[in-house]
């Protein structure tokens, strides 16, 4: 379960197939599929199965978001043996997550969350971890920790602020060191983790297992392994993340999806102010090479 210390972390509408594989081939060593809906899954919905696991990956684990405990257990039961382990999405702070009672709404019904880890640890073969935050509106880590820890969760993701921040303000790190001290099952740190060096960081003063890294990942796969590309570099990795992203959804979708990823790349170059008034009229790989060939 989970092997490795830096990881690529679950991000709704990033995440796929083709920026796992990207992830991977530059060091992340585990990864987790975007969120899936539990309700979609029993209903049979087509795009939500498209987002396990290939069989190909390995060190994956499946995050799945929702409310209902019978969901929970129904939707797990059908996934499990996609991946090594089963994530609870107990963290986004989104509002059309939370006004369904999922995410970080789990937060403000400990109960519930400690319910929903229970029954998958009694009902399915994976292991099962739990990604959350510091907690709803104000900051109760303590108390989380703990009712994930009495349900036997077999580790714990802290994105270090509350549902109330959203990704605003800086994230709190120091309070890995004082979870740490209650923390019997591996800790794993998030949030405003940019660069190679925040990871070691915050597992060697502020004392986290493992570190999963989001944003710091867009655009720069490079963050897993602590490589600087040179422009050549940057160019042909683009064009080869669009291309398994088409291989994926197909052109359209694909371009589209991918268009957000782009600027990340684009990120410190020369002309990247120029480059991001062209992303608007981005519609095929042949307007990428176009504009990838500009790059400096």
């Amino acid at each position: 379960m989970l092997k490795g210390k830096i990881g690529l972390a679950p991000m709704a509408d990033y995440t796929d197939f083709s920026y796992r594989e990207i992830c991977r081939e530059y060091g992340s060593e585990f990864s987790f599929t975007e969120m899936i809906s539990i309700e979609a899954l029993i209903r049979d919905k087509k795009e939500s199965f498209n987002m396990l696991p290939k069989e190909n990956e390995e060190n994956i684990g499946i995050q799945l978001f929702g409310s209902n405990i019978n969901s929970f257990i129904q939707a797990a039961k059908l996934v499990q043996n996609k991946g090594n382990w089963i994530d609870i999405n107990a963290g986004c702070p989104v509002k059309k997550v939370i006004k369904k009672g999922a995410g970080s709404a789990l937060l403000k019904d400990l109960n519930k969350l400690g319910d929903i880890i229970k029954a998958l640890k009694e009902n399915i073969d994976k292991p099962v971890g739990v990604k959350i935050r510091l907690g709803f509106e104000e900051d109760y880590a303590e108390k989380i920790i703990e009712v994930v820890q009495k349900n036997k969760a077999d580790y714990v993701i802290v994105h270090a602020r509350t549902q109330k921040q959203l990704y605003s303000g800086k994230a709190n790190w120091n309070r890995f060191n004082d979870l740490k001290k209650i923390c019997e099952i591996p800790l794993g740190a998030s949030g405003d983790i940019y660069s190679y060096d925040d990871a070691k960081i915050v597992m060697e003063k502020y004392m986290a297992d493992f570190v999963v890294i989001a944003r710091g990942s867009i655009g720069n796969p490079w963050i897993f392994s602590n490589i600087t590309p040179d422009i050549n570099e940057i160019k042909k990795v683009i064009l080869k993340h669009a291309n398994l992203m088409i291989n994926e959804h197909g052109e359209e979708k694909a371009i589209r999806r991918f268009k957000k990823i782009f600027i990340g790349y684009t990120k410190g170059m020369k002309n990247a102010r120029e480059i991001r008034k062209k992303i608007p009229y981005l519609y095929t790989y042949n307007d990428l090479i176009n504009i990838v060939n500009i790059l400096e």
